[in-house]
């Protein structure tokens, strides 16, 4: 039955055509599934958040358990194994792990090295290990409303999709990358995946994006997610509300859904201020402080 549906959604999507009425209904599909499944839209950054492990299944299970979407990144170790790691050493997630494993890069240690490290213990949860990204897909692959935003780095995209396609998750992973052309190459390779792009940096920086994205008709992109960061003017942010809100119109003609991410930010009134002047959609490195006053704008 999945080969037919993605056989299917090729025929519908055609290998090169994005950005046209077809690929409109396919977004409209795909996001419905977060209502189908009673899932938040809204990405918690590295797996858990500010107050979690970073990348663990443990911190996954946390934010799945608040119906909401964790983020989680992708290394390579020396015996070619896929992990689930930000940085490219463990020195800031494993600061008591040995100094000949400390040291050295993701790239450069083997699996069964990674696994000796505890990667909880800077968090106040000791006993978290670094997980294979089967080792998340096997727990995905278990119940259909676990999704997650997978941040693409130096992976080999056929490795990758072939993975997501071997564990039957591909509505449930969100391919994630900063990077338009391999958006396109991931849809190519697993049409029924949504994409997320992101960008930061000034709002002219980030115009100059949206407009190579707009002449290119945003092809294969489901989400835009924007970085929210204070300037160094008190009160003041890179993005302006016009621009936010001028911007969140436009993507909703297209189907494509606008998240705004306030960086490292826990005030909740940055997320008070977004959703009163009618933002959507957020992401949050706090999830406990974000869920708190959802209520109070209508949001389940």
């Amino acid at each position: 039955m999945k080969t037919l549906i993605a056989s299917a959604l090729i025929a519908l999507l055609g290998t090169t055509a994005y950005g046209n009425a077809s690929e409109q209904q396919l977004r409209a599909r795909l996001t419905g599934l977060y209502a189908e499944h009673g899932i938040r839209s809204i990405p918690i950054h590295r797996g858990g958040g500010m107050h979690q492990p970073e990348n663990t299944i443990e911190s996954f299970e946390y934010t799945w358990a608040r119906q909401m979407v964790p983020e989680c990144d992708v290394r390579t170790t020396k015996d070619d194994v896929i992990v689930v790691i930000h940085d490219d050493t463990v020195a800031r997630t494993a600061p008591g792990a040995p100094d000949d494993i400390r040291r050295k890069r993701i790239s450069d240690l083997t699996l069964a090295e990674l696994k000796t490290v505890d990667v909880g213990a800077f968090r106040g949860r000791p006993g978290q290990r670094i997980p294979t990204l089967n080792e998340v897909f096997a727990v995905m692959a278990r119940d259909p409303r676990k999704f997650l935003y997978l941040d693409y780095k130096d992976i080999d995209l056929d490795r990758l999709a072939a993975m997501v396609r071997e564990h039957g998750v591909d509505r449930q992973v969100i391919f994630t990358t900063n990077r338009h052309d391999l958006i396109k190459a991931w849809r190519q390779r697993v049409p029924e995946s949504q994409t997320m792009i992101w960008m930061g940096g000034t709002q002219s920086e980030i115009a100059a994006q949206l407009d190579r994205l707009r002449a290119a008709d945003y092809a294969g992109i489901y989400i835009v997610h924007l970085h929210l960061r204070p300037t160094e003017k008190a009160g003041r942010y890179n993005m302006s509300r016009d621009f936010m809100l001028s911007t969140q119109r436009e993507l909703d003609a297209l189907g494509i859904v606008l998240q705004i991410q306030p960086w490292n930010i826990e005030d909740p009134a940055i997320y008070e201020q977004l959703f009163a002047m009618g933002i959507r959609n957020v992401g949050t490195d706090f999830p406990d402080m974000l869920l708190a006053i959802l209520p109070r704008f209508g949001r389940r």
